[in-house]
């Protein structure tokens, strides 16, 4: 796509007075309302008045406030800023164009159709207003108003700040709606899949300007690309397929999972599934699995039929006090995350588990000593264990007896706070090099 040319200077200085009769003949009450409190800022009498349409490849608004008696038509991009602390735009027809970047204010009496996308990004005090129905591919906004009195036809909204009767028919992130350039990871799951982003506002405008492609596909949705991204994989024969869904925003795992029997790896970290159906014990082929900060009070029995699963993490997962005895069944689990402050205690069904060697506890909150004793004692009744640790939280007293940790060959303290005397009876407790202090 090439770069359009942009008009940066449309009508006639006129006064702003006269130019508000006119405002105020073509808008609704509401509408004409909430740009009354911006007409009053302005800062000179006269504002620049379009007499009829405005047709153009692209139009960049500002300094001075332009009001259009029509509409506005653009091949291309429209967008304000101009170097200006705040511009106005106000179109008193209706608005067809490809895409809007905007951090100032724009008000639209009539319809406004965006073939692509609506980019606004402010300091939270700025809006985009449409008198009429809005219909856009997607609208992203960075602490930006956008408020539709129509009806609202918006395939994909990334922010929170839209006011309409309607809804956009899908909710994304950043790196889920948008191409590369325009947002930046801030988190990544263990297959190195972005799982949370932010908008780079910056590349996003500059990409815009640049008359660059700025969406991503939106015809599925980040669950749909997912699951199909794996499907593909197992159709190309590749080994050890793995699914990630963290952070989707799941309250049940989609039915399409438990078909993929091939599956290896399982991540439902983060999203508010508060059941673990049965079928999971389908899943025969696990190796990991990894349901972080899910609020379940249970776990199903059939878990225990992942006779192939080496390693699994139930961190963060508060509302969970208990294990299933079928937990038993996990024959080839070598690693484990528990939740210290859920769990009751020391789960018993551990140490029935032949291959696990690695167990880490995770959030110590206001742990009372008895459960820091079973703790430390259930450690010891794990003849296979070799690495074990307290991660994340404060320490308290710990117990007298810390010899059953002296088999260990490490053991992680990774606490926020620590008394050094506990430390040091733990370095005492172990042989030499074993304690390692942090994470």
């Amino acid at each position: 796509m090439t770069k359009q040319p942009t008009v940066t200077q449309w009508g006639t200085e006129t006064s702003a007075k006269e130019v508000w009769s006119r405002v105020v003949a073509a808008a609704t009450p509401a509408w004409r309302e909430r740009l009354s409190s911006y007409w009053e800022d302005l800062s000179q009498d006269t504002v620049l008045f379009h007499e009829g349409d405005l047709e153009t490849d692209a139009l960049e608004v500002g300094p001075r406030p332009l009001v259009v008696s029509g509409s506005v038509r653009l091949a291309g991009l429209l967008l304000d800023g101009h170097q200006a602390d705040h511009t106005l735009l106000v179109v008193l027809g209706e608005l067809d164009v490809e895409n809007v970047a905007t951090v100032s204010a724009m008000f639209v009496a009539g319809d406004a159709r965006i073939r692509g996308l609506l980019f606004g990004d402010s300091l939270g005090d700025d809006v985009f207003c449409v008198g009429g129905g809005l219909k856009a591919r997607a609208l992203v906004e960075q602490h930006h108003h956008l408020f539709v009195e129509g009806a609202l036809d918006v395939d994909v909204l990334v922010g929170s700040k839209l006011t309409a009767k309607g809804a956009p028919r899908k909710r994304l992130e950043p790196h889920e709606a948008l191409l590369p350039g325009a947002w930046t990871g801030e988190d990544e799951d263990d297959d190195g899949n972005v799982t949370d982003s932010t908008l780079d506002t910056r590349g996003l405008r500059a990409m815009l300007r640049a008359g660059q492609p700025v969406l991503a596909d939106t015809k599925l949705g980040p669950v749909e690309k997912a699951l199909a991204a794996v499907r593909e994989k197992v159709a190309r024969g590749e080994k050890a397929p793995r699914l990630s869904l963290a952070q989707k925003k799941l309250k049940v795992i989609p039915d399409e999972v438990f078909s993929l029997t091939a599956l290896e790896g399982l991540t439902l970290d983060f999203n508010p599934i508060d059941v673990v159906p049965p079928r999971i014990g389908e899943l025969k082929a696990l190796r990991s699995l990894s349901l972080e900060d899910l609020p379940v009070t249970s776990l199903p029995e059939e878990l225990g039929q992942l006779t192939a699963l080496r390693k699994l993490s139930l961190r963060y997962c508060k509302h969970l006090t208990r294990l299933p005895e079928s937990f038993a069944g996990l024959e080839s689990l070598e690693e484990l995350y528990l939740d210290a402050k859920g769990l009751e205690t020391f789960p018993e069904v551990l140490t029935r588990l032949p291959k696990l060697k690695k167990l880490w506890w995770w959030r110590f909150f206001g742990t009372p000593p008895e459960k820091l004793r079973a703790l430390v004692d259930g450690l010891g009744r794990m003849p296979r264990l070799t690495h074990a640790g307290f991660l994340q939280g404060e320490l308290g007293q710990l117990p007298e007896d810390l010899s059953p940790l002296a088999r260990l060959q490490q053991f992680k303290l990774g606490m926020d706070k620590a008394p050094e005397s506990e430390v040091r009876r733990l370095e005492a407790a172990l042989p030499p090099g074993r304690l390692h202090v942090g994470y």
